[in-house]
């Protein structure tokens, strides 16, 4: 089992990970990789068999800019699933009828997390029982209401939760409980 420090060393990276996704993202959308460098032959010389890639695979900035903004959504999934073992290494355990912020809050997250592993390449909302409800937090003086009666079966927007910025305020309000366990 996780310990608390060890639960947020694996949140860090995961959301640096992610950071790392969003600007490798931006910048393939900003057309700055040098498709001509990137895109050579690659040998791994590996135990026991060597593996490698051919070039001419990213020629367009399509082919570059598509599997970038994936690995953001994949990197998202991570975060989500990793913050949400945070809360379990915590015994913060799960109260999806519960309107107390703290439980709110642990709900969403596991809500996203769920949205993420069951397909991580097309991340869907998976909302069932107790959390077809509306959960409305406060976070960083900034209010997010998200219904997710009206979202289970749907795929998985950023826009859902309030965008990008909104998933960091959820990530400092879920470190600061569980410090404070």
């Amino acid at each position: 089992m996780n310990t608390i420090p060890d639960a947020l060393a694996d949140v860090e990276r995961a959301f640096l990970h992610l950071e790392f996704s969003i600007k490798l993202m931006c910048y393939a959308e900003a057309d700055h990789i040098d498709r001509e460098k990137f895109d050579t032959d690659v040998t791994l010389l590996l135990e026991p068999d060597n593996f490698g890639f051919p070039a001419s695979t990213f020629q367009s900035l399509d082919s570059l800019v598509l599997p970038a903004r994936a690995n953001v959504g994949v990197s998202f999934g991570v975060s989500a699933i990793v913050l949400d073992a945070a809360f379990e290494a915590a015994g913060i355990s799960r109260k999806p009828e519960s309107n107390a912020p703290a439980d709110l809050l642990r709900t969403l997250v596991f809500m996203i997390r769920c949205a993420f592993a069951h397909n991580p390449a097309m991340p869907c909302w998976k909302v069932q029982g107790p959390y077809l409800r509306t959960l409305t937090l406060l976070l960083e003086g900034k209010g997010i209401s998200v219904n997710l009666s009206q979202l289970h079966g749907a795929p998985f927007d950023y826009k859902d939760i309030g965008g990008l910025a909104t998933w960091y305020r959820i990530r400092r309000a879920a470190e600061r409980l569980i410090n404070d366990t």
